[in-house]
C-alpha cells in the first residue's frame, strides 16, 4: 500500500482540478466528444461514452476522497496507472477519465501562460486564472518560512 501512496496522492489532486485535456469523446481519448466538458465526473461525458455515472464510486461526492481515489485506482490496469504519471496524463475513456495536461511540475503554482490572447494566466470561464509563484530560488533566498508554507498549501 505504501508504494501506492504517491499514485493515490496524484490521482487525488486530479479530483480537485478541472480536466484541461487535449482529448475529447467516444471511447477514444482523442475523440472530440470526450473533452467537451472540463470536469472529470461530468454526467454529459459519461452519457456520451455510454457509461452510467452512478456506477462509478469515484464520482460520488458523498464519499470521502480516500474511498473515491481507491475506487478509481482499483478500476485501472497497471498500464493505465502508469499512463497517468508525467505531465501529459492520457486518461482512461472506458471509465470516463479524461486526459490531462499538467503543463509542468507546478513548482510555481498551476499556470498556463501559453494563451497569447490574454495577459497573465488564463484557462477558461470555469477556471479564469491561477497563481504563478516566483522562482524557487527567489523564495528560498527570502528565508521566509511562512511564505514557503503558504506556497505549499
Amino acid at each position: 500500500m505504501a508504494a501506492l501512496v504517491p499514485i493515490l496522492q496524484l490521482l487525488s489532486i486530479s479530483f480537485s482540478l478541472f480536466s484541461a485535456s487535449q482529448a475529447s469523446g467516444g471511447n477514444d481519448t482523442n475523440d472530440a466528444t470526450f473533452n467537451r466538458t472540463r470536469r472529470v465526473c461530468h454526467p454529459w461525458r459519461f452519457e456520451k461514452l455510454g457509461l452510467n455515472i452512478k456506477d462509478f464510486g469515484f464520482c460520488d461526492v458523498s464519499l470521502g476522497y480516500d474511498v473515491r481515489v481507491k475506487d478509481l485506482v482499483d478500476r485501472m490496469t497497471l498500464a493505465e496507472k502508469v499512463q497517468q504519471l508525467g505531465d501529459n496524463a492520457r486518461g482512461v475513456a472506458r471509465i470516463g477519465l479524461p486526459s490531462y495536461e499538467w503543463w509542468s511540475e507546478a513548482l510555481h503554482g498551476v499556470s498556463d501562460v501559453g494563451n497569447t490572447d490574454r495577459k497573465g494566466s488564463y484557462f477558461d470561464e470555469d477556471v479564469p486564472g491561477a497563481t504563478s509563484f516566483a522562482m524557487v530560488i527567489t523564495t528560498a533566498a527570502s528565508f521566509n518560512q511562512s511564505l514557503w508554507k503558504a506556497i505549499g498549501q
